[in-house]
């Protein structure tokens, strides 16, 4: 995440500018040569600077009933891995192209659903302010395998992750697509900005339309209609 700093539009102010995460955000259309961008020394003005790391992680995204978050703007949910649980609570607003800027709070996620008993976090207290003591609901579950490794450019950071995706609806997968992102961890933005020039005309890749909650609940909207029709 970068020292960059926002406010959603439409949601609650907050006691001080928020975080920004910026990033680069790819749907690869060529898995096998996506391995690629994982493997190479050199990446544009970048270096390789550490060692893939794989990790599993389940997301699931949560609202109200109402959608108290989605009229806010935003979007919630719970990513727990084998080692730790973290709240995230991002703003929903996406940018033309690959180049995203968002409001993002992180925080400790409990167990259950209910924020209240969860350990406090700027991302929580965003949470229960706009959602108050609705209850939250999970909207769509999406499971991933990211591999990923830092890259240097000078005194730029950047986190290079290939995200293996699968959406889910109730237990049953409606989606499975693959995301290259590539998230400004620490310096100056220009250098993420020439990679993504060189990244832009790589045909093996194509700009993310939308978020992954985005896609996931599509798919889950056309995988109910499907059965609804069948039945009817």
């Amino acid at each position: 995440m970068s020292d960059h700093s926002a406010r959603p539009a439409g949601s609650t102010p907050l006691a001080g500018p928020a975080p920004v995460e910026v990033e680069l955000k790819y749907l690869v259309r060529d898995r096998a040569g996506a391995d690629d961008f994982l493997a190479a020394p050199s990446l544009g003005p970048f270096r390789a600077g550490s060692t893939v790391r794989e990790s599993r992680s389940t997301d699931t995204y949560l609202d109200t009933a109402e959608g108290a978050l989605a009229r806010a703007g935003l979007a919630a949910r719970t990513r727990r891995t084998a080692t730790e649980a973290v709240l995230t609570v991002k703003a929903t607003t996406t940018e033309a192209g690959a180049l995203q800027r968002r409001m993002e709070l992180e925080g400790v996620a409990g167990a259950g659903l209910d924020p209240h008993a969860w350990p406090a976090s700027a991302a929580r207290s965003l949470l229960l302010e706009l959602c108050g003591d609705s209850p939250l609901v999970e909207l769509v579950t999406v499971r991933q395998v990211r591999r990923r490794r830092d890259l240097v450019a000078g005194e730029t950071l950047v986190e290079l992750s290939l995200d293996q995706v699968e959406a889910l609806d109730g237990d049953r997968v409606v989606d499975r697509f693959t995301e290259l992102e590539l998230e400004l961890r620490e310096g100056a933005e220009a250098p993420l900005l020439e990679l993504r020039t060189i990244l832009d005309r790589d045909r093996r890749l194509a700009p993310a339309a939308g978020s992954k909650l985005e896609r996931a609940l599509h798919a889950a909207a056309l995988a109910r209609a499907s059965v609804q029709g069948l039945e009817a």
